[in-house]
């Protein structure tokens, strides 16, 4: 079996407040996507890292010898449409291949979970990391709040794994929809697709704003 993955990479920095894709933003002076892939290339033959269509030869630079193979295509509008694009780039995989859907923000999970989720990945079609909630949370901020049960809740992390078929029928489906959804766990449980979870782990946090890459250079001591 193979196990191949898509990392989204086509996002800009400008939360980051810099003027470059926050892919290629640095920590400890090295690129997030080539953190996030060579963390990839410790389970997976293949990855195809999905970026803006006007800095492609600039991705292919910063991931130019992961220790997998490496395609760099040009990502879509969307979070969603950048997936799609780099699952056409795997169309050749084998229905029952397995396939991680990372994002370059997230750029220091464990390898740990990587083996969590392939494990699981043997009962379920799809599966998904999740971290518990700690505070509490409301719904209805400005109008009719109400209290959500925390014990019920969690954060939803990447990488997610998938089984490749269920996941390729799953994307057609939404796309052929219309249904735009913010992960790829939810698309594939909106088809019908089996959904599990696994424990996630705080050290894959969203880099979103500049304080995130500054804690990330304190944690590595720089």
């Amino acid at each position: 079996m193979t196990t191949a993955a898509v990392l989204t990479a086509a996002g800009s920095g400008s939360r980051l407040g810099r003027d470059i894709p926050k892919g290629l933003v640095t920590v400890g002076g090295t690129p997030l996507v080539r953190w996030a892939a060579s963390s990839l290339a410790s389970v997976c033959e293949r990855i195809v890292v999905t970026a803006p269509a006007d800095a492609v030869g600039a991705f292919a630079d910063a991931v130019a010898g992961v220790s997998a193979r490496v395609d760099v295509v040009a990502g879509g509008a969307s979070r969603q449409a950048s997936v799609a694009l780099g699952l056409s780039a795997l169309a050749d995989l084998d229905a029952r291949d397995a396939v991680l859907v990372h994002d370059a923000a997230r750029p220091f999970m464990p390898v740990a979970v990587f083996g969590r989720l392939l494990d699981a990945l043997e009962s379920h079609d799809a599966v998904i990391p999740v971290l518990p909630v700690v505070d509490t949370i409301v719904s209805g901020v400005g109008g009719d709040v109400r209290y959500l049960s925390r014990p019920t809740l969690g954060a939803v992390q990447t990488p997610q794994a998938f089984v490749w078929g269920a996941l390729r029928e799953a994307h057609a489906r939404a796309q052929a929809e219309g249904f735009e959804a913010t992960d790829d766990g939810a698309i594939a449980q909106r088809y019908g697709f089996r959904l599990g979870t696994v424990e996630g782990d705080p050290l894959g946090a969203k880099i979103t704003y500049a304080e995130d890459v500054e804690a990330a250079e304190q944690r590595m001591g720089r």
